[in-house]
């Protein structure tokens, strides 16, 4: 099937009405019309449903959707390797990564490439990991880095690179600051911070927790900062990496607790499409983010 069939199908997707994608593609609505009937003929289903809304996904439509994305994408992919390639040393690079990696990887790592490559362009998303995975299985993204989340995508490879223990944050007047040995249940006791219902360490708590408290003893809030914030009233509690409270250690306005529990320790991966064929800036990225983390290993 040729790519612009999938395109204008794409584009009738997002835009609802023939108008917009017929100008997007520089051509004319019957057109767009005829692309989308070729494709319904050639598999024998019908991809919309019209309304006064405008166009709606089928059943069919919504899975064809899927692999259309994919395949537009890879399409992009291909010519983008041979454009870096043609060039040299330009191109660009598109790399993910979930909070804690985001924190104590991504400068570094873009520091490296944009001084061994200065010319080259690069963009970098920092969302929760189950984002940056379904963005990396639709090949949106180039490299993830990211908290496990033990749901992995059979089109992803994951390389382990490192690990994480989170700790018990608190405020020094927290009534568990004084206490020497502290129990899962004297933490249960108590309200404790969350970061947003969709990233991997709010999934991770909830199920350490589970099933010993209620929702309503966890709050969600969407920033580390803000957690950190709410823990200084001394009222509630928090699991944290010790990475994010690094100048809050030090300036003694939160403590932490080391629970010696090895199922709050997570692995961190890079992630990255199985359909991906290395060039050398992708290599040059690897092996920056094998030895960052080999150093911030050694660190620890």
């Amino acid at each position: 099937m040729k790519n612009h069939k999938l395109q204008a199908f794409c584009l009738l997707v997002n835009f609802k009405k023939l108008s917009p994608v017929a100008k997007e593609l520089g051509i004319t609505a019957p057109t767009v019309s005829f692309h989308i009937r070729s494709i319904e003929e050639e598999y024998g289903v019908r991809l919309f449903r019209t309304n006064a809304g405008g166009y709606r996904l089928t059943e069919a439509g919504e899975g064809f959707y899927h692999y259309a994305r994919q395949i537009l994408q890879l399409q992009k992919d291909m010519n983008r390797f041979f454009e870096n390639l043609i060039v040299g040393n330009n191109g660009s690079i598109r790399l993910g990564a979930s909070g804690l990696p985001a924190h104590i990887f991504m400068p570094d790592i873009i520091h490296q490439v944009s001084t061994a490559y200065p010319d080259i362009r690069i963009s970098l998303e920092v969302k929760t990991a189950p984002e940056i995975e379904a963005k990396l299985a639709l090949q949106e993204l180039d490299f993830g880095l990211i908290m496990e989340t033990k749901q992995e995508n059979p089109s992803l490879l994951y390389e382990t690179i490192g690990e994480d223990s989170l700790v018990l944050a608190l405020s020094p007047n927290h009534e568990l600051a004084s206490k020497k040995d502290i129990s899962k249940s004297d933490v249960l006791k108590n309200k404790i911070l969350l970061h947003t219902s969709s990233s991997s360490t709010n999934h991770f708590i909830e199920k350490w927790m589970d099933p010993f408290l209620p929702s309503f003893y966890t709050i969600e809030l969407d920033s580390v900062s803000t957690i950190k914030k709410m823990l200084t009233y001394g009222k509630t509690l928090a699991f944290l990496s010790p990475f994010f409270i690094e100048e809050e250690l030090k300036s003694g306005i939160l403590v932490k607790k080391d629970l010696n529990d090895d199922t709050l320790t997570r692995k961190i991966q890079l992630v990255y499409p199985k359909s991906r064929l290395d060039n050398k800036v992708d290599q040059f990225v690897k092996n920056a983010i094998y030895n960052l983390a080999g150093e911030i290993k050694a660190i620890k």
